[in-house]
C-alpha cells in the first residue's frame, strides 16, 4: 500500500497515546498525522516533535485541519465519550481504549452514534492480543476442548476486568452475574488502586476482594476472583477453560498454555522471548494495528463497541449483585 493510500491517524492523548504512536509508525496501513492533548506540556511537545507531526490542544480544530480517517482515544474514561462522539461526527473511525466509557448511557450513545454515521468503533481490550491468549483461543476454535463448560480466573487487581473480557470473547454474551465485593482496606494496608477506578455504577479494579460468577447465554460459567493485595511479582492472572473434550490452563498473561485432552498426554505452548512480542505495550500495539488493518481491508471490526458496552453492563451487574446478594441480569438492551 502506498503512502498516499494509507489511513491518516490522529491520536488523542500523549501518555498511553505514545504506545498508539508506535503502533501507527510501524503499520503498513496507516500514517500518523498529529496528536491532541488537553495541555501542551513538555512531554507532549517532545512526542509530537519525535514523530514530526503537529500537537493540538483544540480537538475540534485538529479534526477540521487534519481530517483523520482514524482517531485513537488514549485518555482516562471520563473523556472517552466526548472525544469519540466528536471524532465520529467528523467522519473518523475510532479506536477507544477500555473501559469504553465511565457510564452505560455514555457507552450506549457512542455505540449508537457509530452506527448512525456508518463508522467503526473499536474498544482496546489488548489482553486478547497476548500470544498466549491467542494460542488458547485458536485451540478452542479448532475444537480441541470441545464445548466450553466453565472457566476459572484468578487475577491481580484490574487484570480481572481485562481477563473477564477475554473470557467473554471465548464464552459469548453474559446473561447474569452474582458477586461479592469488599472495598474496605485491610488495617494498615492501603489499596494500590486509585479511588478513581471505582466508578459510580461499576468497579474496574478489585480493591480488597472481588469475586463473582458469570453465566453466559451459551450456558458456560465463569468463576473469577481478584484482590489488590496479591503481590505484583505473582502472575497477573491464571486462567482455566474446561470443555467437553479437554481443558486449557494459562499460567500467566503472557505465560505458558497447557492443553489437556482426554488421554494422559498434554501439549505445552511456551511463548518465545525471541519470536513473540511479549508485554502489555506489545499487546496494545498489535491491537491498534489490527484495527487499522481491518479498516483498510474493510473487514469486521476486531472488538466492536457493542462488546465494550456489554463488558460495562456486566460490571454494573456485578456491583449490583454485591449489594443485593443475589443474581443480577446483565442489562444489555436500551
Amino acid at each position: 500500500m502506498s503512502t498516499k493510500t494509507k489511513l491518516g491517524v490522529a491520536i488523542d492523548g500523549t501518555r498511553w497515546g505514545s504506545v498508539h504512536a508506535r503502533a501507527i509508525a510501524d503499520s503498513e496501513h496507516a500514517t500518523l498525522r498529529g496528536f491532541w492533548s488537553r495541555t501542551e506540556g513538555d512531554a507532549a511537545r517532545a512526542l509530537a516533535k519525535q514523530y514530526g507531526v503537529p500537537l493540538y490542544t483544540d480537538h475540534g480544530k485538529m479534526l477540521r485541519e487534519l481530517k483523520p480517517d482514524v482517531v485513537t482515544v488514549a485518555v482516562p474514561e471520563a473523556a472517552h465519550a466526548g472525544l469519540t462522539l466528536e471524532a465520529l461526527d467528523a467522519g473518523a473511525h475510532v479506536y477507544c481504549e477500555k473501559v469504553i466509557a465511565d457510564d452505560r448511557d455514555a457507552a450506549r450513545q457512542m455505540v449508537a452514534r457509530a452506527a448512525k454515521v456508518g463508522r467503526r468503533l473499536n474498544v482496546g481490550y489488548n489482553y486478547r492480543y497476548s500470544p498466549s491468549c491467542r494460542y488458547l483461543r485458536q485451540a478452542l476454535e479448532a475444537g480441541k476442548l470441545g464445548q466450553p463448560l466453565f472457566a476459572q480466573l484468578r487475577a491481580f487487581t484490574w487484570c480481572i476486568h481485562h481477563m473477564t473480557d477475554y473470557a467473554g470473547s471465548l464464552l459469548g454474551k453474559p446473561r447474569r452475574a452474582v458477586a461479592v465485593f469488599d472495598r474496605e482496606p485491610l488495617p494498615g494496608q492501603p489499596h494500590i488502586s486509585a479511588p478513581a477506578l471505582a466508578f459510580p455504577t461499576f468497579v474496574y479494579a478489585a480493591f480488597t476482594r472481588k469475586a463473582y460468577m458469570v453465566e453466559y447465554e451459551s450456558g458456560a460459567i465463569l468463576m473469577a476472583a481478584a484482590t489488590d493485595y496479591a503481590p505484583i511479582e505473582e502472575p497477573g492472572a491464571t486462567f482455566l477453560v474446561q470443555g467437553s473434550r479437554g481443558r486449557a490452563e494459562l499460567d500467566d498473561l503472557t505465560g505458558c498454555v497447557t492443553l489437556h485432552g482426554q488421554g494422559r498426554e498434554s501439549t505445552l505452548y511456551r511463548p518465545s522471548q525471541i519470536c513473540d512480542k511479549i508485554g502489555l505495550r506489545e499487546n496494545a500495539i498489535a491491537a491498534v494495528q489490527d484495527f487499522v488493518r481491518a479498516v483498510a481491508a474493510d473487514e469486521p471490526t476486531p472488538i466492536p463497541g457493542e462488546q465494550g458496552l456489554a463488558m460495562l453492563c456486566l460490571e454494573q451487574a456485578i456491583l449490583r449483585s454485591a449489594k443485593s446478594k443475589r443474581w443480577e441480569d446483565v442489562e444489555l438492551a436500551p
